[in-house]
C-alpha cells in the first residue's frame, strides 16, 4: 500500500463515531441539495447515431466516411479530383446544379436562370443568402468568383466549360447577367460544374489559390469545421438556401487504404466506404453477402452499385514531349485494343456516345523501330490502378519494344492513367480533357465541331457533331478509353440515402446521408 492509500487509511481509522455521524449527516443535506440539479444537467445521448465499437459512457461518433483519395486543396477554383469535388460540392454552391439520374438542369443557388437572348444568360438570386462566415452572398461575389477562377485557369478544373463567356454584368445584389461571345445551349451546364463554385469576395484573394490551412467559406449544406492530416470533419449549415438540404448535423470524412476500410466494415466502424476497397477486398464481402440470409455483412454492410460510372482512360500528358509523335500515339492505342472494353472516350449511355476506337480482336501490332522509354503515372491511392497500371506496361513493352517505368503520383509522367470522373455527365464534359489540349493539326476542327455541337438547338446536329468530335479523339489517340464499369459504395444498414445524393458526375453528395429511422 502507498504513503497516501496508508494516510488515508489511518484518517479513517481514527475518525470517532459523533463525527463520522456528523458527516453523514452533511453528506444527506447535499445530496438533497444537488441531486436535482444533476438530475437536470444530464445530457441525453442522441439514439439515432450507431454506437459501434465505442462504449455506452463515450461519445457517440459522428457520421464517419472512409475514403482513399486525401484532399489537397479546399478552394473550388483549384479542384482536379474526386475528393476535391466532394469538397466543393458539399461546402460551396452553384448557381446551378445537374441531377445524375435524370439529367436535368435546375437552379440551385439561383432562384431561376434563363436565357434572355441567345446571348444573354440572366440568374436571379434569393435575398438573405449568407456564408459560413456570416458575409452576404450577393450577385458581386458570384461575378468576383467565376472571373477569379477564370484567371487562376488552374489545370484540369472545368472552366472551360465557360469558353463562351464574354463579360459578367451585376445590375442589382439580386441579378447576375452572362454575355456570351456565341449563343451556347450548354452554359447553364458550366455553371454546374465545381469549379464555377461561389467564394466569399472579402475573404478570397482574387490572384491566388487559397492555402488549406486558411478556413474555407461556402454557403453549402455543409460548413468546414475541421480539415487535418486524417481527413476533415464538416458540420450542418444552419443558414443554408437550397435544393440539398440535410438533417445530418457532422461528417467525419477519414483517409484510409482497402485494408483499413475493410478492418472497419468487420468492426463497424464507419458508416459508408466510398472509392477505397480494391477488387480481391470487394470480392471477399461479396462472399459474405451471398452467404447471408438478408444480403448484408456479418457487421451489417450493404453494397450499392453504381453502374458504368467508374472510367479508366490513359491520358497523353500536353507537356510530353513524346506527345507529338503520331506513329507512337496510334501504336499504344493499337497494342491496349484487345484489352479494352470501352469504346469511346464518352462513356456508353451518355447521350451522344459514338463508338470510335476499336475493341477486342486480334489486332497487328509492330514493334518501333526505335527503343522509347515512356513515363507512367498513375494516383497510388486509387484501389487496383497499380495492378492496371503493371499490366498495361506488360502490353505496352510486349507489343511495341519501348521500356515503361511507372511514376506513382507523378503528374510530369508521359502517361496518366485516370479513373476521375468528368466534371459534368454530358457528351461534352467528358471530351473535356481532349478538347482541353488539342494537337496542333486538330486545334481548328475541334473548336468549330464544339462550337457547332454547344450552338445548335437540333438534337440531331449536336449528335452529328459530338460523333466527329469522337472519332477525331480516336484519330489523335491523346485520350484514350480503357474501361467502363460500376462503382462499388458500401453503407451500413442503418444508413439511408435519399434524394439525388449525387454530384453532376456521380461524385459524392454527403448532403443525401440520413439515419434510417
Amino acid at each position: 500500500m502507498g504513503r497516501r492509500g496508508l494516510v488515508a487509511r489511518q484518517y479513517a481509522s481514527c475518525v470517532t463515531p459523533p463525527v463520522r455521524a456528523l458527516r453523514a449527516a452533511l453528506l444527506a443535506v447535499l445530496l438533497a441539495v444537488l441531486l436535482p440539479t444533476l438530475a437536470a444537467c444530464t445530457l441525453v445521448q442522441p439514439t439515432s447515431r450507431p454506437s459501434g465499437t465505442v462504449s455506452a459512457s463515450a461519445k457517440p461518433r459522428d457520421f464517419t466516411v472512409l475514403t482513399a483519395e486525401r484532399i489537397t486543396t479546399t478552394d473550388p477554383a483549384a479542384i482536379t479530383t474526386d475528393v476535391g469535388a466532394i469538397v466543393a460540392l458539399n461546402l460551396f454552391q452553384r448557381l446551378m446544379l445537374i441531377q445524375p439520374g435524370s439529367g436535368q438542369l435546375r437552379p440551385d443557388l439561383a432562384s431561376e436562370c434563363l436565357y434572355t437572348s441567345p446571348t444573354v444568360y440572366e440568374c436571379h438570386l434569393p435575398k438573405e443568402l449568407t456564408f459560413s462566415n456570416g458575409h452576404e452572398l450577393t450577385s458581386s461575389d458570384v461575378k468576383f468568383s467565376i472571373l477569379r477562377a477564370l484567371r487562376l485557369r488552374v489545370p484540369g478544373t472545368s472552366l472551360s466549360l465557360l469558353s463562351s463567356l464574354d463579360r459578367i454584368e451585376t445590375p442589382n445584389p439580386q441579378t447576375v447577367r452572362f454575355r456570351l461571345l456565341w449563343p451556347d445551349t450548354q452554359f447553364g451546364w458550366g455553371l454546374a460544374a465545381p469549379g464555377a463554385s461561389v467564394v466569399d469576395e472579402e475573404s478570397y484573394d482574387p490572384d491566388r489559390v487559397r492555402p488549406t490551412q486558411e478556413m474555407a467559406y461556402g454557403s453549402g449544406p455543409y460548413q468546414l469545421e475541421v480539415l487535418d492530416e486524417r481527413g476533415m470533419t464538416i458540420a450542418k449549415f444552419p443558414h443554408y438556401v437550397g435544393p440539398d438540404r440535410t438533417d445530418m448535423p457532422r461528417i467525419r470524412v477519414e483517409y484510409a487504404d482497402s485494408a483499413t476500410a475493410e478492418k472497419a466494415i468487420a468492426d463497424d466502424a464507419a458508416d459508408l466506404i466510398w472509392r477505397t476497397l480494391d477488387q480481391p477486398a470487394v470480392d471477399r464481402l461479396s462472399a459474405e453477402m451471398e452467404e447471408s440470409d438478408n444480403g448484408l455483412t456479418k457487421s451489417g454492410f450493404r453494397r450499392w452499385d453504381l453502374p458504368g460510372t467508374r472510367i479508366r482512360r490513359l491520358v497523353w500528358n500536353p507537356d510530353s514531349p513524346l506527345r507529338s509523335q503520331a506513329q507512337l500515339r496510334q501504336a499504344i492505342a493499337l497494342s491496349l485494343q484487345r484489352d479494352r472494353t470501352l469504346d469511346s472516350i464518352v462513356p456508353v449511355k451518355v447521350e451522344g456516345h459514338q463508338a470510335s476506337f476499336e475493341v477486342g480482336g486480334k489486332p497487328r501490332v509492330r514493334q518501333l523501330a526505335r527503343r522509347v522509354l515512356l513515363g507512367l503515372g498513375y494516383s497510388s491511392t486509387s484501389p487496383d490502378l497499380a495492378d492496371l497500371a503493371h499490366t498495361i506496361r506488360d502490353r505496352l513493352e510486349g507489343a511495341l519494344g519501348v521500356s515503361v517505368q511507372l511514376t506513382p503520383d507523378d503528374t510530369s509522367a508521359d502517361l496518366w492513367l485516370t479513373e476521375r470522373s468528368a466534371w459534368i455527365n454530358t457528351s461534352l464534359g467528358w471530351l473535356q480533357d481532349y478538347l482541353d489540349n488539342p494537337l496542333p493539326g486538330s486545334a481548328d476542327k475541334l473548336a468549330q465541331l464544339e462550337k457547332l455541337a454547344r450552338t445548335t438547338e437540333q438534337a440531331d446536329v449536336r449528335d452529328i457533331a459530338l460523333g466527329e468530335l469522337q472519332k477525331q479523339a480516336a484519330a489523335d489517340a491523346t485520350v484514350l478509353p480503357i474501361s467502363q464499369n460500376a462503382q462499388v459504395l458500401y453503407t451500413h444498414q442503418r444508413v439511408d440515402l435519399v434524394g439525388e445524393a449525387f454530384g453532376p458526375c456521380w461524385q459524392l453528395g454527403l448532403w443525401g446521408v440520413r439515419w434510417r429511422s
